[in-house]
C-alpha cells in the first residue's frame, strides 16, 4: 500500500508538470489533476500523515509551478477536511478503513460526489488565495468553476480507466 502511494506520488506530480501544466485557456482553465493523490488517499490514513502527504505534494507542485506556497496550502485543506467529507458522505454500508475511497469501491455517485466537493474546495481556496481581492469576484468565479469542472472531468477519467471492479 505504501508502495502505491509513492508511486501516485510521483506519478502525478509527473502528469502535472509535464501536461497539466501545460493546459490553459485563457487564464480561466487551470487543471490540478494531483490533487487525486489526496483523494485517494485510504481512509485510515493517520492525521500527521495526511496532512504531512498533502504539504508535500501541493509543496512539489509549487516548486515546479513557482507559486509561493499556494498549492501546499491548499491541499493541506483537503487534506484536513477529506475525513470529514467521507464521514458526511458515508453509504448505507460499511466502510472498510483501510480501502482507498475509488470509484471502484466506494460507487459512481459516492465518487462523483466526493471529489466534486474536494475539487471545488480545493480550487475556491486555491484562487481566492491567489487573487486575494473580491475585485474581478466573477472573473474568480469562472476560473473556479471551469478549472474545477476540467479537473473533475480529468480525475474521473483517470478513475474509469483504472476501473477494477472489487473482489
Amino acid at each position: 500500500m505504501i508502495l502505491r502511494n509513492i508511486f501516485r506520488f510521483f506519478w502525478v506530480v509527473a502528469l502535472q508538470v509535464l501536461l497539466f501544466n501545460h493546459i490553459q485557456f485563457s487564464g480561466y482553465i487551470n487543471p490540478y489533476f494531483y490533487i487525486l493523490f489526496i483523494l485517494l488517499l485510504p481512509i485510515n490514513t493517520p492525521a500527521w500523515l495526511r496532512l504531512l502527504s498533502g504539504f508535500l505534494i501541493g509543496y512539489t507542485i509549487d516548486i515546479f509551478s513557482q507559486s509561493p506556497g499556494l498549492h501546499a496550502a491548499a491541499s493541506v485543506l483537503i487534506a484536513f477536511i477529506q475525513p470529514h467529507i467521507i464521514s458526511a458522505l458515508k453509504t448505507k454500508g460499511d466502510v472498510d478503513p483501510a480501502k482507498e475511497p475509488k470509484l471502484a469501491y466506494m460507487g459512481f455517485k459516492w465518487f462523483i460526489n466526493y471529489s466534486a466537493l474536494l475539487i471545488l474546495i480545493h480550487h475556491s481556496f486555491y484562487f481566492l488565495l491567489e487573487v486575494f481581492r473580491f475585485s474581478n469576484f466573477l472573473d474568480t468565479l469562472y476560473r473556479i468553476l471551469l478549472s474545477s469542472f476540467i479537473t473533475f472531468i480529468a480525475i474521473l477519467l483517470s478513475q474509469l480507466f483504472n476501473y477494477k471492479k472489487p473482489q
